[in-house]
């Protein structure tokens, strides 16, 4: 229940094509505003997949009450959302549903937060040893979107994005493969806009929509785009110096830009939406092999779009929680292989093969020529 005696405000945003009303502490407020605004660039303004209410409270007593709550049987279940985080849930007779921290070997602030659900009424409790406190009302619209978005018939993929002009670039591939740096080039050389880092929602079902998350970039990247480089000192929260990140080609340690900061470092700007074009697959490698470029027959396409489509079983976000799922896995999965098939033999899909000890103008230039010849 929202205490009548904090002075609070209330304003509206978007992820994608869902609206979120979201109401926090007054002082609190434009600090929370400034950080999504990292992220979400408006509403692509072609469908409307309803509406959300967020409520921020600073309470840490409502962290305990939901805590409690949480723990106590006999309507108690465990939720595993992502990989070493557990969440406790009671579901009440009304229909509401409460959620505790009971785990996270992630970033180790099991009593940050608590989260309580009541049909699209979302209320956020956060304490006030939460670090990075005003993540986690992004972190619930991410998990709202995803889950409202393949109810609706989207489908997520492990992907980067580029519009450019209205015609959108799908980067496809596993980690460390190359697709930031694809994504860098391809913003700095075609005066893209960026659509995201590492999710897109491809909906009806040519049209991608960007997912938002920060932009992790390897000490690579950052040597070999000045851009980025340059643009370290300035983030909004502090980084590791680029000297001190593994050099080590994969490394998992990685400065993160917001998806904001990353399009200005480059020149550009966040994209609401597009259409999907074109299929990018970096196969990039720790060496100074020749770049190579090779549009993939129909097969090829589907097995790396198969490998890189996360509907229904995303490698990260692992069980759904804040939004049910509407359908089965299985049938998600007979849908999203069917979408799969469908860009294999539609889309050109082209295989970029580098060694990234060669000149980034190398890689600009081909990349280049691939979206000329887009259709």
């Amino acid at each position: 229940m929202t205490d009548p005696r904090v002075e609070r405000q209330t304003w509206a945003t978007y992820a994608g094509d869902i609206a979120f009303t979201i109401s926090a502490p007054a002082h609190w407020a434009a600090d929370q505003q400034n950080y999504l605004a990292g992220y979400l660039p408006g509403p692509p303004g072609e469908l409307d997949l309803g509406a959300f209410r967020l409520t921020i409270h600073l309470d840490d007593y409502g962290v305990h009450q939901i805590v409690w709550k949480a723990a106590h049987p006999p309507t108690t279940h465990r939720v595993e959302p992502i990989d070493g985080v557990v969440l406790l849930e009671n579901r009440e007779p009304t229909g509401r549903r409460c959620y505790a921290v009971a785990a996270d070997s992630l970033e180790h602030q099991a009593r940050a937060y608590a989260v309580a659900v009541q049909d699209r009424d979302i209320e956020l409790f956060l304490h006030h040893t939460a670090a990075r406190p005003h993540a986690y009302p992004l972190r619930l619209i991410r998990e709202a979107m995803l889950r409202t978005y393949e109810n609706a018939g989207g489908i997520v993929f492990h992907a980067a994005g580029v519009d450019l002009g209205g015609a959108g670039v799908m980067i496809c591939g596993p980690r460390s493969a190359g697709k930031t740096t694809t994504l860098a080039c391809l913003l700095r050389a075609a005066h893209g806009q960026l659509l995201s880092n590492d999710r897109l929602i491809l909906h009806n079902p040519g049209r991608l929509i960007p997912v938002p998350l920060p932009v992790p970039v390897a000490r690579g990247t950052l040597e070999a785009i000045e851009e980025l480089r340059a643009a370290v000192p300035r983030l909004s929260r502090p980084q590791p110096r680029p000297d001190t990140i593994p050099h080590a080609f994969g490394a998992t340690t990685k400065v993160a830009f917001s998806a904001h900061e990353f399009a200005a470092a480059l020149g550009s700007s966040l994209s609401r939406a597009s259409s999907l074009r074109s299929v990018v697959v970096p196969r990039f490698t720790d060496t100074d092999a020749p770049l190579l470029t090779r549009r993939l027959d129909p097969a090829e396409a589907r097995q790396v779009l198969a490998a890189s489509c996360f509907t229904p079983h995303d490698e990260f976000w692992i069980n759904p929680w804040l939004v049910p799922r509407a359908r089965a896995d299985t049938d998600l999965a007979t849908f999203a292989a069917k979408i799969v098939a469908h860009i294999a033999g539609a889309v050109p899909c082209v295989e970029v093969t580098f060694g990234v000890r060669n000149s980034m103008e190398e890689l600009d230039k081909a990349l280049l020529d691939i979206i000329r010849n887009i259709p």
